[in-house]
């Protein structure tokens, strides 16, 4: 690349990115965005778009439906938070290392403007289901749906989120307690948690489903 400009060298990157990779695979992903880490974000955005594309050439005769097009979407956020997967496991920070300076969930939404009532009210999830993230009572490994939700929400990584739930779970906080009861952590998986809630059975399924 000969341009000084670092949109123009963006653009260059993308190019070259939809040039080599018509339809991207996690592997690729991961491939580009070590090599220019500066637009990972871009890269992944446009390996989305050419999923979609891709997706929408293959049946241009059949109108979607929105069950055909949410399953769609949430491929496609997988594979990109596959590519999180990959990307993170390369690095050899473990989270032991990086609870120090990592930022807790609570700092992540104040760094957003937002809390746990805005982002239950966007997800469409309940408020416990985000207090028990937090409070450092839901046990990995959790859903992949509801990860890339917080941290999309959040402009935050994954490495980031694994290392703020290393926080909580290693500072956990406790519920409501009983009058006449002594007061425990009780910390349960995430799909317990999800299925014991008083969402919907849709909402409930949405967001154990990870195809």
């Amino acid at each position: 690349m000969t341009k000084d400009s670092k949109t123009e060298n963006r653009d260059e990157v993308l190019l070259a990115f939809q040039q080599e990779c018509e339809r991207p695979t996690v592997t690729q992903i991961t491939e580009w965005t070590a090599r220019y880490p500066q637009f990972a974000e871009d890269i992944r955005g446009h390996a989305a778009v050419s999923w979609d594309m891709a997706a929408r050439e293959a049946r241009p005769e059949v109108e979607p439906d929105p069950i055909m097009l949410a399953r769609a979407f949430s491929r496609v956020l997988n594979l990109m938070y596959d590519t999180e997967v990959a990307a993170a496991a390369e690095k050899s920070s473990a989270p032991a290392q990086l609870v120090e300076s990592a930022q807790t969930f609570e700092q992540m939404m104040e760094a957003r403007g937002t809390d746990v009532r805005t982002l239950a009210r966007e997800f469409d999830i309940e408020r416990g289901v985000l207090a028990d993230l937090l409070s450092g009572r839901m046990l990995a490994p959790i859903g992949n749906r509801f990860v890339l939700a917080l941290t999309s929400a959040l402009k935050a990584t994954k490495e980031a989120f694994d290392a703020a739930l290393f926080r909580a779970q290693n500072s956990p906080r406790l519920g409501h307690a009983k009058a006449d009861k002594t007061p425990v952590v009780v910390a349960r998986s995430y799909e317990c948690i999800i299925r014991d809630s008083s969402m919907t059975p849709e909402r409930k399924q949405y967001w154990l489903d990870e195809e």
